[in-house]
């Protein structure tokens, strides 16, 4: 320190002004409460001390979901939605050109989630600074996944689609029940109509419907696609606590409770 107050520092005389004003300035560029996000892209890695066969990966998988008690369960819930369209890259709502890492990345995107690293098995951070630990046998499957005839990635139609459209469940078919819907829409009542609001993923906005009670997820989504006057190029999926709606249902027969948002995620065909 020199008698007038100045500090030497490499040959050269700086104020204690000076670096008050380049703190100042180093805090306004990097703001405490802005975490790093990276662009989202896959984890891929290898399991050295267990077998994984896809069966135990989606039963643990589920298991983990159900049984989140710390943060915000919406996120959680849109986690799961995204990491879905990772487990299934060949599945149409994946046409992004990037198997499913594109989809993914928007629908963290519109609920405010960063990655400090771009990669999910590092955890992610909501809007609030939360933070949400998660496994990498949950992220991502093992490149040395068993694959037996028993894995429900078997067969031309991916888990994901068969999930969808019901297929195995004692269901009706999706033209059974379209048909079905159609025979007894002259017997619903007012009292059959409920209110649905319905959150889209591009645009962070909601819109809201009416529609009956009885109606399939199918006839949900076309009214949500007309309602916010999407482009043709565009096509929705419904999604409910994190888990990707069947189309040959009703909201209600899926656990959907009056109240209650619907996620709607927008994808191009």
């Amino acid at each position: 320190m020199l008698p007038d107050g100045t500090q030497q520092a490499n040959g050269s005389t700086v104020t204690p002004q000076d670096l008050s004003e380049r703190s100042r300035r180093s805090r306004e560029h990097h703001p405490l409460d802005q975490h790093i996000n990276k662009a989202l892209c896959r984890h891929e890695w290898i399991s050295k001390d267990r077998n994984w066969t896809r069966q135990e990966l989606d039963r643990e998988r589920a298991d983990f979901f159900d049984t989140r008690v710390t943060g915000r369960p919406e996120i959680w819930q849109t986690v799961h939605v995204a990491l879905q369209m990772l487990w299934e890259p060949n599945h149409e709502s994946n046409d992004d050109g990037m198997q499913g890492l594109g989809t993914a990345q928007s629908i963290l995107s519109a609920a405010e989630i960063s990655l400090p690293t771009g990669d999910l098995s590092s955890g992610v951070y909501d809007s609030f600074g939360n933070y949400y630990q998660l496994p990498q046998w949950v992220v991502a499957n093992p490149s040395n996944m068993i694959r037996d005839n028993c894995s429900r990635t078997s067969g031309n139609i991916s888990a994901l689609d068969k999930y969808i459209i019901g297929e195995g469940d004692d269901e009706p078919s999706t033209d059974d029940a379209e048909r079905e819907g159609a025979g007894a829409k002259g017997r619903h009542t007012v009292l059959d109509q409920v209110t649905v609001r319905a959150r889209l993923s591009e645009t962070g906005l909601d819109v809201d419907i009416i529609i009956s009670k009885f109606d399939t997820v199918r006839n949900v989504t076309k009214a949500i696609t007309s309602k916010s006057a999407l482009s043709t190029t565009k096509m929705i999926r419904l999604a409910y606590m994190g888990k990707i709606l069947k189309e040959n249902m009703s909201l209600e027969a899926q656990g959907w409770q009056n109240g209650y948002i619907v996620n709607a995620l927008v994808f191009d065909r």
